[in-house]
């Protein structure tokens, strides 16, 4: 019977600590753009380049977003579609995001 104890205590801690890993990695999504008007207030943190074939088998888009991400960035300005190379921006979020109003007009429930 100590033995499922153990086994069974051992298993919440790792759940527990991959829950905790998870929720202090600060997973941020990045934005992807073509347009210089979504970035203007922004702040540019540096240039993105992805390198297709050099270190994994990632598309050059999520390539570019983890670039960005790793430099705490959450928006990411391409020249065009086919572009392999951007600039990663940190960008704040809208007010009513900030706030964490709702902006839902389906009244109460």
């Amino acid at each position: 019977m100590k033995r499922v104890s153990i086994g069974v205590f051992t298993a919440a801690a790792l759940t527990l600590g991959a829950a905790a890993c998870s929720s202090t990695s600060g997973f941020q999504s990045v934005a992807v753009t073509k347009n210089p008007s979504v970035v203007a207030s922004c702040e540019k943190i540096a240039e993105v380049k992805a390198k297709p074939g050099a270190f994994d088998e990632s598309d050059i888009q999520t390539q570019l977003t983890r670039a960005a991400q790793n430099r705490g960035a959450n928006t990411v300005l391409l020249a065009s579609d086919d572009a392999n190379k951007g600039t990663a921006y940190k960008c704040s979020m809208p007010e009513l995001a900030s706030t964490g109003k709702s902006s839902s007009s389906t009244g109460t429930h």
